[in-house]
């Protein structure tokens, strides 16, 4: 098994270094053109909003770089038409959000290992025409294409660790602009979804953030973590302290290929692998195993990937990710296992 682990961690390095290659190639960022004048209605149905953490670099080609800035936040919108983005950046959330064309449910989107800004854009767009919603991507920086794969998973996790005081100060936006009526949020759903090392942001956040401020009210309607590459022995001490949303559910899968490569390379067990308990009492445990077998991103549908979403797994996200309750079903529309910890025993 360790052999073998060793193997597929080497080969989804060399995959991902092709991705990498298309996304960070001069042709691809060529699609994408930082604006210099002032911001301004959104002209296109197709836009995105990225809160970032990196550098930016109006003047360059590639004007976000591949690592973090922990002293600012940046709030960009992203329009694309005919094919190419159109990337604004304006001096607050407020002011980004209130220039999206459509009013729709909203999901602050966090990602794993191994995104650079354009493919991140890439994740966002799909999210947000798969499931008919407004992202809003908190983009740090999780890969660099100049290290080698053992580097950039060590650079990962400590640039998700890094960005959680500013996820935090994100939270705290978003809570006062419920709080205020924005426009932009009033009548709508707000998730919050959380895939791999995405979740260290949370766990951090939770650990080491004065979360009691986020915790007078549930702003937030679901907090979702996703195949969670955090440990999994207790989780249940921070999950408890989400008292910031309605709901929070935890999604796992015991055959999940890429957890297992990091529960190799941690030597702990990870969140979305497999459950122990005790479980938080809080949140609904959901098990994909049996739709989704050994996928890492079941909650998309990729392209030029084979795997296909389920009807099952599509349906769920996307009353997930409207901020309503969701509930997972068998191929034999019998239920998965999706309960609390206090009433059923692993």
């Amino acid at each position: 098994m360790k052999h073998f682990l060793i193997l597929f961690l080497l080969s989804i390095a060399t995959i991902s270094q092709a991705q990498l290659s298309h996304y960070n190639s001069d042709a691809y960022w060529s699609n994408f053109d930082f604006q210099s004048s002032q911001l301004q209605p959104a002209h296109s149905d197709t836009c995105l909003v990225f809160v970032t953490n990196r550098h930016v670099q109006p003047d360059s080609l590639r004007f976000v770089d591949e690592f973090v800035d922990t002293c600012a936040l940046k709030y960009l919108l992203l329009e694309k038409q005919e094919g190419k983005w159109k990337v604004y950046q304006g001096a607050s959330l407020e002011e980004v959000m209130a220039l999206l064309p459509a009013k729709k449910d909203l999901v602050v989107y966090a990602e794993g290992m191994g995104k650079i800004f354009t493919s991140n854009v890439e994740r966002a767009l799909l999210m947000s025409t798969q499931y008919q919603v407004n992202v809003i991507m908190f983009d740090y920086a999780s890969i660099n294409t100049t290290y080698r794969p053992s580097r950039n998973f060590r650079f990962a996790r400590e640039n998700a660790a890094l960005s959680a005081a500013q996820y935090f100060a994100l939270l705290k936006q978003l809570q006062q602009a419920r709080q205020q009526h924005a426009p932009w949020l009033t009548g709508n759903k707000l998730s919050a979804f959380f895939h791999s090392m995405g979740n260290i942001i949370l766990e951090q956040m939770m650990l080491h953030e004065p979360v009691s401020e986020l915790n007078s009210f549930p702003f937030i309607d679901n907090v979702v973590i996703n195949a969670a590459c955090v440990p999994q022995k207790h989780h249940a001490r921070w999950v408890e302290q989400i008292n910031f949303a309605n709901k929070v559910y935890i999604h796992y899968n015991r055959k999940d290929f890429q957890l297992k490569g990091a529960h190799f390379l941690t030597m702990k067990k990870q969140l979305g692998e497999k459950i122990r308990k005790p479980r938080a009492t809080n949140a609904m445990y959901v098990n994909f195993h049996d739709l989704v077998k050994w996928k890492h991103t079941y909650f998309l549908n990729m392209p030029d990937s084979s795997f296909i979403m389920p009807a099952q797994v599509a349906g769920y996200f996307s009353s997930l990710l409207k901020g309503n309750d969701a509930v997972l079903g068998k191929p034999n529309n019998s239920m998965l296992s999706q309960q609390s910890s206090h009433n059923k025993r692993l």
